[in-house]
């Protein structure tokens, strides 16, 4: 045996050096493996804890305050429209919002004004009717009739605008000092409304249910009742003085751009 060592020595030495290297390659080998495993792991574990949650579901109190958030411009209006504080009102709106089904309307201001019209007569401790004589300008007292036009949408403006045209001018300190731009009477006198907003508001409402909602959608059918006179026969008919003023008056507000948003009509209060 020894003399096979001795005689093959070269060749010994080569098989264990081929042996020693296979076991570093295997070794090196293993090590790569478990690092490529590791980093695999790790890069897994970062993406799991990289995955957002679940969406949660919001409660339909979370919902109603994204809702009231997103509109809050205009819930402030309407609030010093009806002079009700305003906290109050998205409390009110709040306990009722199925009742009027606030998330369904696709008229938040329409569903608005007649929330707090019928507010007002049930919960009138709820509102201030101080009033508040009205310095606006003619531009925001038209800017608030288109407002109020589109809201009450069988209105048609240019007949509104121009009826109040010849009833007050937008100037009569005698009809703004009331808020009331129209010739409203009530009891043989001038109806006083507590800002020019609510006056304006009350104006459109009553064209839109006492005449535009009955098919009086014509200056003369309007002045059948608004501005009446009998003819030689008997017959109720509109002053005809009456119609041919508001009629000349429609020029100025025909064919005009009556589309407007909130922002545009408060960007005029007090301005002029």
């Amino acid at each position: 045996m020894k003399n096979y060592i001795l005689s093959n020595k070269k060749g010994i030495i080569l098989v264990i050096l081929g042996v020693m290297i296979l076991i570093v390659m295997l070794l090196l080998y293993h090590r790569s493996l478990h690092q490529e495993l590791l980093v695999s792991s790790i890069s897994t574990f970062d993406a799991k804890v990289s995955e957002p949650e679940s969406k949660r579901v919001l409660t339909e109190e979370e919902l109603l305050d994204i809702y009231i958030n997103d509109n809050i411009e205009i819930i402030n209006f309407f609030a010093d429209v009806f002079k009700i504080n305003t906290d109050t009102l998205t409390e009110k709106l709040k306990l009722d919002y199925q009742n009027i089904g606030l998330f369904d309307t696709e008229n938040l201001e329409y569903t608005l004004s007649e929330y707090l019209l019928n507010l007002e007569d049930s919960e009138k401790e709820l509102f201030d009717n101080t009033i508040e004589p009205c310095q606006d300008s003619k531009e925001y007292i038209i800017a608030l009739l288109k407002y109020f036009s589109n809201i009450y949408t069988n209105v048609d403006f240019s007949i509104a605008a121009a009826i109040a045209q010849i009833e007050s001018g937008y100037t009569a300190s005698s009809m703004l000092n009331k808020n009331n731009v129209f010739g409203g009477m009530s009891g043989g006198s001038l109806i006083r409304y507590k800002n020019i907003e609510y006056g304006i508001l009350r104006y459109v409402k009553l064209l839109s249910d006492g005449y535009f909602g009955k098919g009086l959608t014509t200056v003369e059918a309007i002045g059948r009742v608004y501005n009446p006179t009998y003819n030689e026969a008997g017959v109720k008919i509109a002053k005809p003085s009456w119609v041919n003023k508001v009629n000349n008056a429609l020029d100025e507000f025909t064919n005009i751009e009556t589309e407007i948003t909130i922002a545009a009509v408060l960007a005029l209060k007090n301005i002029g």
